[in-house]
């Protein structure tokens, strides 16, 4: 008597499998595309506060906000808020009202390219002195509470 039983798997039972590993790998990683960029969102909407919160304190110590237009924060000259405004972080000044100003998620590595208005890609948050108040610019990859993706600024009052 002959045993013609092989065992085994065939290649049509091999490539289904495959395939079933290759669909679960392509949605794991869509998936945690979309948390990441959720993260650096939340991240952002988080630093803007924090942002706001030291130029509150900073208004409040000088009675006026520091001066600058356009600056990206975070990097080159603009990495510390002290009592002389917006410093490189070199010999700060007493008192300190934000000893390292964040930069946005996406642009840690890369060189300085601050927010304008109407910007439509990732860019550093920018700071403007406007008067008795101050713009923040800063930029969403995607929509958060009841901020849409793309280009938004906060005041004193309030975020846009």
């Amino acid at each position: 008597m002959l045993n013609n039983k092989k065992r085994g798997f065939t290649l049509i039972e091999l490539l289904v499998v495959i395939a079933i590993f290759a669909l679960i790998a392509n949605v794991t990683m869509l998936s945690l595309n979309k948390a990441k960029k959720d993260a650096r969102d939340a991240k952002r909407v988080d630093n803007i506060s924090q942002i706001r919160s030291a130029l509150q304190l900073y208004s409040t110590e000088k009675l006026a906000y520091p001066a600058g237009d356009g600056v990206a924060l975070g990097s080159g000259s603009n990495l510390v808020l002290d009592s002389n405004g917006w410093s490189n972080g070199a010999s700060p000044v007493s008192p300190i009202f934000m000893y390292s100003v964040p930069r946005d998620p996406k642009m840690i590595n890369t060189g300085p390219n601050p927010c304008q208005g109407g910007d439509i890609s990732p860019c550093d948050y920018s700071y403007t002195q406007n008067g008795n108040d101050y713009i923040l610019y800063f930029y969403l990859e995607g929509s958060v509470a009841n901020m849409a993706a793309g280009a938004h600024y906060a005041t004193k009052d309030e975020v846009h």
